[in-house]
């Protein structure tokens, strides 16, 4: 079909980040009946106006006359988020500087979940995140990510230095833990510090054996799995959630259970019911530590997985990863926005009217949601997208599909299910 092309994730689940204060300045004016998406409050997801044409495509829907716009682009990606851009950004320097590209996502403003919320109070400008935080462990990059993150001038030892890791410290604090009534029966807070889990464990408020096998738990060089080889202890970790591990393995009290349930929440969004045990051995949880498993492969770096997630955790813009796609964006039009640093380009105001300007060799169309991708006469693409509740054609000699994998097969039925 073409040279329709699956998501590829071209950034390797890139999360990013520069802590020091941020500086305001003056920006040139922006027409004012444009709208500025980082301003807008409210849910600012998947907001009412992105959704409805993709539920309806899912319940069937079709748009068999669409208007035909009659553009014809060298790439159209479908998905505007971090890899989309980053898709157009690699076409781009392939391609050469006349190479046309558009890029289509159905929300109202670009980034994925990498956006940015700004306000202003007391004639200040605040900004901070509107969707994803960190550059998550750059260490297990592959080397085309660090290489993009280099050529947008994206520096990662700076973080080093914008990044207080002794605040906390400094300031007289450190960590502790907060036992409430509903669940303990009690309300504690015990601190944690560098002490011996026996120590920790004797002033909480959990009973006598929860607080034992906590001590064991974390303590005991303990084979949980014996007689099993180490591929076949990988297996059964990959079949069950860490909770269920230390259920039926490690036969821990229930309120260690209670203890540990929102230990991933932080990373993954959900309790340790939801995460499993192999992923939870990758990330040395207790009771996993000894089960005399086989290293797996160095990742990219060269660390072994089990070792990415010893990065610290430092990388962070002021507006979290909105600042890579902002970087894309600048990249690919540099109308869009002034500047050349890593350092504007926070305090930049992107110019949106410009996003999808004629005549620009990359154009960015918000609020535009794919509905139909097949292969068009001659070897191009046809791909129509709702905007405005208006289908409309345009056509690619390549397209990218950089959007929601579980769409994708509504969006193009001809692909074949491994491709999807």
């Amino acid at each position: 079909m073409g040279r329709a092309i699956t998501r590829r994730d071209f950034l390797n689940g890139v999360s990013l980040a520069v802590t020091s204060p941020v500086l305001m300045r003056a920006q040139p004016a922006a027409p004012t009946n444009v709208s500025y998406p980082p301003s807008l409050t409210g849910m600012r997801g998947a907001h009412d106006g992105s959704w409805e044409p993709a539920h309806r495509l899912v319940e069937g829907a079709t748009w068999a006359e669409p208007r035909d716009s009659g553009e014809t682009y060298d790439l159209v990606v479908v998905g505007g988020g971090i890899s989309g851009l980053a898709a157009a950004y690699f076409f781009r320097q392939a391609a050469g500087p006349d190479a046309s590209i558009l890029v289509l996502d159905n929300h109202d403003d670009f980034g994925g979940h990498a956006k940015r919320n700004e306000f202003e109070s007391s004639g200040r400008r605040l900004i901070g995140y509107g969707g994803s935080q960190s550059i998550d462990t750059p260490s297990g990059f592959s080397r085309e990510s660090l290489g993009l993150f280099s050529a947008l001038g994206i520096d990662l030892e700076r973080f080093h230095t914008a990044f207080d890791r002794d605040l906390y410290a400094s300031l007289g604090l450190g960590r502790g833990v907060f036992f409430d009534r509903e669940t303990f029966g009690e309300d504690a807070l015990v601190l944690r510090g560098d002490r011996s889990w026996e120590e920790f464990a004797s002033e909480t408020p959990l009973g006598a054996r929860a607080r034992a096998d906590l001590v064991r738990l974390h303590e005991a060089e303990t084979d949980y799995l014996p007689g099993l080889s180490s591929a076949e202890k990988k297996a059964e970790l990959r079949s069950i959630s860490y909770r269920d591990f230390l259920e039926r393995h490690v036969r821990v009290d229930p309120q260690v259970l209670q203890f540990l349930q929102t230990r991933t929440n932080g990373q993954f969004g959900i309790g340790i019911d939801g995460v499993s045990a192999l992923i939870s051995w990758r990330l040395n949880f207790p009771g996993l530590t000894h089960l005399g498993l086989e290293k797996e492969p160095a990742g990219r770096m060269g660390q072994p997985k089990s070792e990415v997630h010893r990065d610290p955790y430092i990388f962070h813009f002021p507006d979290g990863n909105a600042s890579i796609p902002r970087l894309l964006v600048r990249a690919l039009n540099p109308r869009v926005a002034s500047g050349h640093t890593m350092d504007d380009v926070v305090t930049d105001r992107f110019r949106y009217d410009r996003l999808d300007e004629p005549g620009a060799k990359t154009r960015i169309r918000l609020e535009s949601t794919a509905v139909r991708v097949r292969e068009s006469t001659g070897g191009e693409i046809d791909v129509t997208y709702v905007k405005d509740d208006r289908a409309t054609r345009v056509r690619g000699r390549a397209v990218v599909m950089a959007c929601w994998n579980s769409i994708i097969p509504f969006l193009c039925p001809e692909l074949p299910e491994k491709q999807t």
